[in-house]
């Protein structure tokens, strides 16, 4: 880690128009900053962002949604702490800060946690690289390549995953499938509301069906799936005996997840 990392933190005012990001940084979609925007303006910089000396200027290593906040706010100085650092302490720190407050978007953290499994590759093999990195963020080494699966997805599944609309441990799986199939088979999940245990089984259903006959349609391969899968069932607790009545005999209709929400809401409405 930093070579100051036991000297005690000298926080300084700095000019907001001498520093940028560094590269390094590993959040690469901040998202919306109104919040923090409105938390900042409301109550002050709670804590101050590290910055380190480069050859281009001072770069934010650590608190760049702050850092950027604070500059749509109109300040022209933010509290820091400047640290000499190389650039792989500096990855170190910024994988390890966005890790731990476990805001940052799934396929930044995995493409981190790549660069920096690759840099330590360098010098040492890459299941030991791989097990340094978890080890060091406090995750198995089985999480880590987790994360790694999801950089091999299409580009429509990472969209997917970055709006929460897929599970990370589903989009995971969806990795061991052709391209042209995982996005159909994200997208099936994602409307029928399947839970994580039972995507991952149309996952490797769809993936043992596509072995045997390559040019069946991934959509209709889930689509049977499902209908076949006999622990495919929709559980629904019922806030009062109204709504109990209104369901009963769901399962015997086969109600799908949606016409059982859409009840559900027109019933609670009164529409």
């Amino acid at each position: 880690m930093s070579r100051e990392e036991n000297s005690p933190a000298k926080i300084e005012s700095l000019p907001l128009s001498e520093l940028t990001v560094s590269p390094l940084n590993v959040r690469k979609h901040v998202g919306n900053l109104t919040d923090l925007q409105n938390s900042i303006g409301s109550m002050g910089l709670l804590q101050p962002i590290i910055v380190r000396p480069s050859k281009v200027g001072l770069e934010v290593v650590v608190g760049q949604r702050r850092f950027l906040a604070c500059k749509a706010l109109g300040w022209t100085t933010i509290p820091a702490v400047k640290r000499d650092m190389t650039d792989r302490e500096a990855l170190i720190l910024s994988l390890t800060e966005n890790v731990q407050t476990d805001s940052i978007d799934p396929i930044d953290r995995a493409d981190g946690a790549k660069q920096l499994i690759e840099d330590l590759g360098k010098e040492m093999p890459r299941t030991q690289a791989v097990e340094w990195v978890a080890k060091h963020l406090g995750k198995s080494s089985a999480t880590l390549y987790d994360w790694l699966r999801l950089l091999e997805t299409t580009e429509g599944v990472k969209a997917m995953i970055r709006e929460k609309r897929i599970d990370t441990s589903v989009g995971a799986r969806l990795a061991s499938l052709p391209e042209k199939a995982q996005e159909q088979v994200a997208e099936i999940i994602h409307e029928e509301y399947l839970p994580r245990a039972s995507a991952v089984k149309v996952i490797e259903k769809v993936r043992e069906r596509l072995r045997e006959e390559p040019a069946l349609k991934p959509r209709e391969i889930v689509k049977e799936v499902i209908e076949e899968a006999e622990e495919y069932s929709v559980t629904v607790s019922f806030p009062g005996p109204q709504y109990k009545a209104l369901f009963e005999g769901a399962q015997e209709k086969k109600l799908t997840i949606q016409e059982v929400i859409r009840r559900a809401v027109k019933k609670y409405l009164n529409l």
